[in-house]
């Protein structure tokens, strides 16, 4: 970055790169910063900055991860299931059956989350040549990423860039 050049938002931080390959990791008052996904280099990602005026329009959408959601409902269910077996059957097991009720219920509550967790901020960044470059936040991430997508949306549409 320039002397005169200002972060906006970071939406990728350094720890999450690998992770989060081919999105965009930074906007600045003058540049978007890029993670490009470099094959064969050493650390496997690099930056690269592309001018502010190359785009034409910035899309934001929230999202709901479908396949997290139905994963969270299956767990779910069978645990309900697996209770209410326990609760039927639960006498006419041997006496030396051990039930592990915290491994349960730790499943319960992962699943619990799963199934009300998998919102998520999305957005596309449109170029005057029709590419497109996104950037999606992790599943359940939807909190914790809000403050950095309000700046995101001000700023865009304060650039006019914002639909």
């Amino acid at each position: 970055m320039s002397a005169f050049e200002e972060s906006i938002v970071t939406l990728v931080f350094p720890d999450d790169y690998l992770y989060q390959l081919n999105s965009v990791a930074k906007v600045t008052n003058k540049n978007i910063i890029y993670l490009r996904r470099k094959f064969f280099s050493r650390v496997g990602w690099e930056l690269e900055a592309i001018p502010l005026s190359d785009f034409v329009e910035i899309e934001y959408k929230k999202e709901l991860v479908l396949s997290r959601i139905i994963y969270g409902g299956l767990l779910s269910a069978l645990l309900l299931f697996i209770l209410l077996m326990l609760i039927n059957f639960g006498a006419q097991m041997s006496s030396g059956a051990a039930i592990p009720v915290w491994g349960l219920l730790v499943a319960g509550l992962y699943g619990v989350r799963l199934l009300f967790g998998g919102r998520r901020h999305y957005f596309k960044f449109i170029k005057s040549d029709g590419s497109k470059l996104v950037w999606r936040s992790l599943a359940g991430e939807d909190q914790v990423m809000k403050r950095a997508v309000d700046v995101l949306c001000e700023f865009a549409s304060s650039k006019g860039l914002l639909r």
